[in-house]
């Protein structure tokens, strides 16, 4: 399975880059392509990629080969499709911004506002499911994962004074979708999550790793050190926590786990009397030979 998802990500990727150096994409939609970009960004989208496809715990899954086919198809669905639809005039420049949808001409907020309604509703029909199966912990643990990571940054910019402002570029966008998409027992799942993957591949393939730059930093200034042994300190701290938790869970599983002795199981052993008679037990004797 993770030859299959590493060789996916790569084809993805270069069917992208094929389609970024064609006539059908303007020079103006994507960042230069240089043989450095060409060669590490597909390094950052395969680690990316990876590193969401643990998040959504998609290697434990046993896939047959139609799963397989359906799914790489529908990344390269996903990147193709996100690439050329950044070409329709009305949402060029669509970019999500404080503000975005002031600057939005009336056809581009009707494109964008049916692809809202389009996630919103797959995204409920998930979140239903997973409230019918008693799964919501499963569920939401990517997003709060994510959130955690982001925040965290966050708390080192807050206490550095850093001025920056907030940009979600589409790839961030769609790796937040794909880690929400992961019944792989589900064809739309599968669906859904290929497609996000996709046009996470796309995005780092036209941009880079500057895909994944949620805060546009406007501040070049040397960071002060004592914030970054805060930062430390927390890591270690969560680091123990974590830590502590998983040894309080293996402990409660080990307990329930051991079997308590049941009427079943108990059997009488009747004691032996040979100490107050002196004789001994037949395992015991010894036999002479004469």
């Amino acid at each position: 399975m993770l030859l299959f998802l590493i060789f996916n990500t790569f084809s993805v990727y270069f069917t992208s880059q094929c389609l970024q150096m064609s006539s059908w994409i303007s020079e103006d939609a994507h960042s230069q392509v240089t043989p450095f970009s060409l060669v590490y960004d597909a390094l950052y989208a395969l680690l990316v990629v990876l590193g969401l496809h643990q998040l959504s715990c998609i290697t434990k899954h046993n896939w047959c080969s139609k799963n397989l086919l359906l799914y790489s198809l529908c990344c390269h669905i996903g990147a193709i499709g996100f690439a050329l639809a950044g070409q329709i005039p009305c949402i060029k420049t669509f970019s999500l911004t404080p503000g975005f949808w002031g600057r939005l001409p009336l056809e581009g907020k009707v494109i964008i506002a049916g692809l809202a309604i389009v996630i919103i509703g797959l995204v409920c029909i998930q979140l239903k499911r997973a409230v019918q199966e008693k799964n919501c912990k499963t569920q939401f643990a990517p997003w709060l994962m994510l959130t955690v990571i982001w925040l965290s940054l966050w708390s080192l910019i807050h206490r550095e004074n850093i001025e920056y402002s907030v940009h979600v570029h589409h790839a961030l966008f769609a790796g937040l979708f794909a880690c929400w998409f992961r019944d792989f027992s589900s064809n739309l799942d599968i669906i859904a999550n290929a497609v996000f993957i996709g046009i996470v591949i796309e995005g780092i393939d036209f941009y880079g790793i500057g895909e994944l730059t949620l805060f546009m930093i406007h501040t070049y200034t040397t960071p002060a050190v004592w914030s970054i042994w805060i930062s430390m300190l927390g890591s270690m701290a969560g680091l123990l926590i974590v830590i502590y938790m998983r040894n309080i869970r293996m402990s409660i599983t080990d307990a329930h786990s051991t079997p308590i002795p049941t009427q079943k199981n108990l059997h009488y052993v009747p004691k032996s009397n040979n100490f107050m008679t002196g004789a001994t037990s037949p395992s015991k004797r010894q036999t002479s030979i004469h």
